[in-house]
């Protein structure tokens, strides 16, 4: 059913189930750029990218309009802490009957990290008992053999269509396990 331009769908099913519906999937997530770690207070980069897949079944072509998502880091076993929300704006076209990759590069600092663990993320970091600065050490010494998991959630991709515009959900981890 379409109310106003927007699709809502059965209870319980995303719209990325959708016959016909976009579908986006995360691929990986890759190291895109690594600094060696300094201790805080000083600041150190991190640019991840993050492959998707975006499946276009319909028989014309899509436009990307914006995507967005929340980035997490695992701090305890299937435990994850929100560090980021990055949101693109490219604007691409996928063909019809297709699945294409899309990256979004996200670059991170140590710095905002923490000032994300001690201010918008405290009650986990106390409820679990976590020290930032040993946590997000241990993050960027081990993000190269990702030892820990990466979630994204709250993912949100609007495509232009020729029927209107499709919001379509997404969510992923990564190692997949």
């Amino acid at each position: 059913m379409a109310i106003g331009g927007l699709t809502s769908c059965k209870p319980g099913l995303l719209p990325t189930e959708d016959a016909g519906k976009p579908k986006v999937t995360l691929d990986r997530v890759e190291v895109m750029s690594y600094f060696p770690w300094t201790d805080l207070p000083a600041r150190t980069p991190l640019a991840l990218g993050f492959v998707f897949n975006i499946q276009n079944p319909s028989g014309y072509n899509i436009k990307l309009d914006n995507i967005k998502f929340t980035v997490s880091f695992e701090a305890a076993p299937e435990k994850y802490i929100e560090i980021a929300t990055p949101t693109n704006y490219d604007q691409i076209y996928f063909p019809p009957n297709t699945t294409s990759q899309y990256r979004v590069v996200s670059v991170i600092d140590s710095a905002t990290i923490r000032l994300t663990l001690l201010v918008a993320q405290a009650p986990k970091v106390q409820e679990w008992k976590l020290e930032p600065a040993t946590l997000i050490k241990d993050w960027y010494t081990k993000i190269g053999d990702f030892a820990f998991g990466i979630k994204i959630s709250e993912g949100m991709a609007v495509f232009n269509t020729e029927k209107g515009d499709v919001f379509v959900p997404f969510e992923g981890k990564f190692p997949k396990k």
